[in-house]
C-alpha cells in the first residue's frame, strides 16, 4: 500500500469487542470491508422486511440477526431474533411499522460507530 492510500485509511479502532476479535482473526482491512457491506446492505434488507412474502421476510430477519451479531450489535440481533421467531410462526403477527421503527433506531445506534470505523 502506498503512503497516500494508507493516509486515507481510518485510524478508528473497531467499535465492538466482536469486531476486535474478528479483526484479530481476519485483519482490520477485511473487517472494514465486512462493515461497509453491512452498512450498505442493512437498509436495503430492512425495506425487504416491509415487502416480500412471509418466508422471505423470515429469511431476511434471520440474515439481519446473524449479520448484526457479527458486528457486535447484540441488541439489534436480539430484536431481529424475536422478529425471526414471530415470522416462523404462521399464526403470529407480521412485521409492523413499530417493528421497523424500533429496528431503525437500534441500527442507528450501531451505524454511527461503524461508519467512524470505516471512515464513512
Amino acid at each position: 500500500m502506498d503512503l497516500l492510500a494508507s493516509s486515507r485509511m481510518p485510524n478508528t479502532p473497531p467499535p465492538t469487542d466482536a469486531l476486535v476479535e474478528l479483526a484479530a482473526a481476519l485483519g482490520e482491512d477485511n473487517v472494514r470491508e465486512l462493515v461497509r457491506t453491512f452498512l450498505r446492505d442493512f437498509p436495503i434488507s430492512l425495506r425487504d422486511l416491509a415487502g416480500s412474502d412471509r418466508k422471505q421476510r423470515h429469511r431476511t430477519a434471520h440474515n439481519l440477526k446473524s449479520n448484526s451479531h457479527l458486528m457486535g450489535a447484540y441488541l439489534l440481533s436480539e430484536r431481529m431474533a424475536a422478529l425471526e421467531r414471530r415470522l416462523a410462526d404462521e399464526t403470529a403477527g407480521n412485521v409492523t411499522p413499530d417493528d421497523l421503527a424500533a429496528i431503525n433506531a437500534e441500527y442507528a445506534v450501531i451505524a454511527a460507530p461503524l461508519r467512524a470505523f470505516v471512515g464513512a
